[in-house]
């Protein structure tokens, strides 16, 4: 006889071994290829730039971008990006090295989390859930705050969530990892945590129970881990600061749309399930099995808790931030980040839990293993369909190597096929499933990417490099009519950033050595000002003027 921690015929226990896969699997997918592609415009460009020029200029409170104050976002983020910088120097491996920490704890975190409740094996299944998913692959090689914002986020409302089930001192992680959210990407990392606590608490204990999250100390462990920055940032730019970080890019996102980023209110329901594909399916199943247990729906409406299950806590925290931003104006997919570990935890539900025999059949095929299993395949077919017709577009723009669109199209065939044979022999094919996701997320790492940053960012890049040794002993360099930050970073200098001809006029009319770079189409107004075309791409034009 042997407990779980012990080695059974010289194999490590199954805790340790789902415990090492995740490991492998987070540490693999976070870090294979992370510096291999250019920055991407606009938003890695741009923290990556205002990093730079915060380690470059020795000024740690207010970031910087071509020159001129940043307050898009919080300071943490360029901090942890900063502290990268000094270790693997300014390339951009470093630029995206917290993205990929952040995404190997997240994982982590998950697992360590959900076995305390259900065990290794569900545990297990959320992480991969999470880690074998496009959402994964492209926030975790990603410049951007969102994926160290989801981890702070998740370890806040894991620390919560342990705080009512386990031990009250949980409540100082609640409020310590929220402060941190707040550093990380403003009133955001506020109101995620406290307004999915308050929520579970309402439904769960009753509107007394509120009182539980309100703790002096733990109040007073938040304002004094967050605070201090805002405080000074106010103090040395004072209104600007405010009108543009808590007015424009909190109330006026919210609101409004900012850089065109709109979207209908059905926005994240696509987003959802092409990130999570396949895993997806057993979404259903999983948001089921909360109501299945037994007396569940009593305890729901009497306020008497779903006892340790966090299955309404992740129902709770997924519908939250899903119904927020989808009433939110400006829509981008990465602000749905925050709700995808909540998914994982509930499609881990529908992966393991079969539930009671209680309710209709048609609803127990429909929201049951089986229905996982025929979403799965009706996805997988449409996608693959989308795949194999999608090479001719390819084409059309430019893109010649479309070999790795009729892969993916035979993947997601084959993952059909999968899933039916999982559906009408009744197996789990978890690992085979796996194994499919692996190579799709392998072939969008080796061949995806490289293309993408050709096709977006190759004659940028190639632009910007030029331009930097033109100008090495004298000149400026332009971007005109483009918001493209990886000018600046590749460049290594400030540039003149003419968004109209009004604005472009008054650098050059007192004459001097110029390299422009615009969009092709603005190539022609350039010629006109008395530049030469250097190179033009279809997309991008280089221009000098001596």
């Amino acid at each position: 006889m042997t407990t779980s921690g012990q080695i059974k015929d010289g194999k490590p226990p199954r805790a340790a071994r789902y415990l090492f896969l995740i490991i492998f699997i987070s540490v693999f997918l976070s870090f294979f290829r992370l510096g291999s592609a250019t920055l991407f415009d606009v938003d890695e460009a741009v923290f990556a730039e205002a990093t730079k020029e915060m380690v470059q200029s020795g000024d740690w409170i207010t970031p910087t971008y071509n020159g001129e104050n940043r307050y898009d976002k919080p300071i943490l983020f360029y901090w942890l990006m900063a502290a990268s910088y000094e270790v693997f120097g300014i390339n951009e491996f470093a630029a995206r090295l917290v993205s990929a920490v952040s995404g190997v704890l997240l994982s982590l975190s998950v697992f360590l989390f959900l076995r305390k409740f259900h065990g290794e094996r569900r545990a297990f299944y959320a992480s991969l859930s999470l880690l074998l998913s496009i959402f994964f692959l492209i926030y975790s090689h990603a410049a951007v705050t969102d994926m160290a914002l989801t981890l702070f986020i998740t370890l806040s409302l894991f620390s919560f969530y342990l705080s009512l089930k386990r031990h009250r001192r949980y409540i100082y992680g609640f409020y310590f990892f929220s402060a941190l959210a707040f550093l990380t990407k403003g009133l955001i990392g506020v109101i995620f945590p406290f307004g999915i606590g308050l929520i579970y608490l309402f439904i769960t204990e009753g509107l007394g129970a509120i009182r539980k999250v309100f703790v002096p100390g733990a109040i007073a462990l938040f304002l004094i881990v967050s605070l201090p920055w805002y405080i000074v940032e106010i103090m040395i730019n004072g209104r600007e600061f405010i009108q543009n970080f808590f007015i424009k890019h909190h109330l006026m996102r919210y609101t409004g749309v900012i850089s065109g980023h709109r979207g209908p209110v059905f926005y994240y329901f696509p987003v959802l399930i092409a990130g999570l594909f396949p895993w997806i399916g057993f979404l259903p199943a999983g948001i089921r099995n909360i109501f299945r247990e037994p007396g569940a729906l009593r305890k729901f409406r009497n306020y008497g808790g779903v006892t340790d299950n966090p299955g309404l806590f992740a129902c709770i925290w997924l519908c939250f931030i899903f119904v927020f931003f989808s009433f939110s104006t400006t829509k981008l997919p990465n602000y749905i980040l925050p709700a995808i570990p909540a998914a994982s935890i509930l499609i881990s539900s529908g992966m393991v839990v079969q539930g009671s025999s209680a309710g209709s059949k048609l609803s127990g095929i429909l929201l049951g293993r089986k229905g996982a299993n025929i979403i799965i395949a009706v996805l997988a077919v449409a996608l693959g369909i989308v795949f194999l017709a999608s090479g001719k577009y390819f084409l059309t723009i430019g893109i010649s190597d479309t070999g790795w669109v009729t892969m993916f199209g035979l993947l997601m065939f084959a993952m059909a096929c999968l899933s039916l044979f999982a559906l009408f022999t009744k197996r789990e094919l978890y690992g085979f499933m796996s194994a499919c996701m692996v190579i799709f997320l392998f072939l969008i790492s080796v061949k995806v990417v490289p293309v993408a940053g050709d096709y977006l960012q190759g004659a940028l890049y190639r632009y910007s490099l030029y331009a930097r040794e033109r100008v090495r002993n004298g000149g400026e360099i332009i971007a005109y009519k483009m918001n493209n930050p990886s000018i600046v970073f590749y460049t290594g200098r400030k540039i003149i950033d003419a968004r109209t001809r009004v604005k472009l006029l008054p650098y050059i009319k007192g004459g001097g050595k110029f390299v422009a770079i615009t969009k092709a189409r603005d190539a022609d107004a350039l010629e006109g000002l008395g530049f030469e075309l250097l190179e033009k791409d279809g997309r991008y034009a280089l221009l000098e003027r001596r």
